[in-house]
């Protein structure tokens, strides 16, 4: 092939990767951000300290993690709701989603992270175990923006504890707040929701005149509500040397769910299902090692990347590779599969593009020798005919200075074969019409 036939060749199949690399490259992901924001709750408070521990993974791959202190999950909500909030991501207590369809389409659950048991104290004797039995009580139902009350709004409507004619007052405190009124009674029950390693159940348990309810229909609540889980507190599980509990307690559990918005980086959400597995796949006093995270117990659906992780483990590029480059790759397959699936062909068009530009020029000089030969079949005067010589002599140059493959050596010779059957037939010409043979200037012929 001549250059200026690889010239052509090359230059076509770089007009057509140009035009596909445009426009798979709109469908490139950007890369991923440098900063996420995270929300959580009170600083003293167990998703605060879970995201502490995220921001260490989040470190280690070259993103910052900022985790935010919030009210609680109601808040953490309406920041993910809000596109100038900032917030990419939040750590929220199961069924605290909000109840509006339109808040809740841009968002998505990413994991299940653990357990948080729901929490009923009362002051007064034991035997406590249905919700109704705290009927006309005063009830600390946890702080305005906490995910606390409206879970325990929920349950105490639906254990019969509230009502137009009930009598139950309700207090809107929690945390230290409700365990000090608890306490001195200015409450006479107080619901919680917090891991079993928070420091004030032991300190209640063991406070003179406080029980702890063990809820009879722990069952019936776990099949109402979807997002609770039955779980059984074991004698000792709080603290061994004082025993506490005395007895086995049924608690009823919504989960800790890690809620992204719906447009958060597919590297971000890779990464953050990595800290959560590495955070919680040990287990802890209510599960057994790998139960958690999972993608149950979820009032949202679940991102299926993070399903995908959750289920299979991390892809081969990010077992085999550092965060920062697996990520690059995976932004650039969408443009990498397109090409190779448009360069292959292309490679495969090259010999039939080769064979085209090869009897393409074949033919213009055969369309060339022929107009000569046209001109032969009457009776031109010497004059033309030598024209004709020069002309020939010209084509023959060309065609002699040109590279043919050994696969094309036939035509080509057919076709000198052929120029010199045409000069042949001039020079007869010019020999009978008396007329000496002129030398050839290639130059200015």
């Amino acid at each position: 092939m001549s250059r200026l036939d690889m010239v052509r060749v090359a230059g076509l199949v770089a007009v057509v990767l140009a035009v596909v690399v445009a426009v798979t490259w709109q469908f490139v992901e950007p890369a991923p951000p440098k900063k996420v924001v995270i929300a959580t709750g009170s600083a003293s408070g167990m998703y605060h300290a879970v995201a502490l521990q995220y921001a260490e993974h989040f470190a280690a791959a070259g993103i910052e993690l900022v985790v935010r202190e919030t009210a609680g999950s109601l808040e953490n909500y309406s920041l993910l709701s809000d596109p100038d909030s900032g917030v990419d991501v939040a750590i929220v207590q199961g069924g605290t989603a909000p109840a509006d369809k339109e808040r809740r389409r841009g968002l998505v659950a990413l994991a299940s992270l653990y357990l948080e048991p729901v929490w009923v104290f009362y002051r007064g004797e034991p035997g406590l175990g249905r919700l109704d039995q705290l009927t006309g009580k005063r009830i600390a139902v946890g702080a305005e923006g906490s995910g606390v009350r409206p879970l325990a709004l929920e349950l105490l409507k639906a254990g019969g504890a509230l009502g137009e004619k009930s009598g139950t007052t309700l207090v809107d405190m929690g945390g230290d707040k409700a365990v000090v009124a608890l306490r001195e009674g200015s409450v006479d029950a107080a619901l919680f929701v917090v891991g079993p390693t928070a420091h004030f159940l032991s300190e209640l348990l063991a406070t003179p005149g406080v029980r702890l309810m063990s809820f009879e229909q722990a069952q019936s609540y776990a099949r109402r509500f979807r997002y609770l889980s039955p779980v059984t507190l074991h004698p000792g599980s709080l603290d061994l040397a004082r025993n506490l509990p005395e007895r086995d307690v049924r608690l009823v559990a919504p989960a800790a769910v890690l809620v992204a918005r719906k447009d958060v980086h597919p590297a971000v959400v890779a990464l953050l299902t990595e800290a959560a597995v590495q955070s919680h796949r040990g287990g802890d006093l209510l599960s057994e090692p790998g139960t958690f995270p999972n993608d149950t117990l979820t009032e949202l659906p679940v991102n299926e990347q993070a399903r995908y992780y959750l289920t299979h483990g991390p892809d081969f590029l990010r077992r085999v590779l550092p965060f920062w480059l697996a990520a690059l790759i995976n932004r650039f397959v969408v443009l990498l599969i397109p090409l190779f699936m448009v360069l292959l062909p292309l490679l495969r068009l090259t010999p039939p593009v080769y064979r085209w530009s090869i009897r393409s020029r074949i033919y213009r000089w055969y369309a060339r020798l022929r107009v000569i030969d046209e001109r032969l079949r009457g009776v031109p005067d010497p004059e033309q005919v030598r024209k004709d010589l020069q002309l020939l002599e010209q084509l023959d140059h060309e065609i002699g200075g040109v590279k043919v493959p050994l696969s094309y050596m036939d035509e080509f010779y057919d076709l000198r074969l052929h120029v010199d059957y045409i000069r042949n037939r001039l020079e007869e010409r010019l020999s009978a019409a008396g007329t000496p043979l002129a030398p050839v200037d290639l130059k200015h012929g």
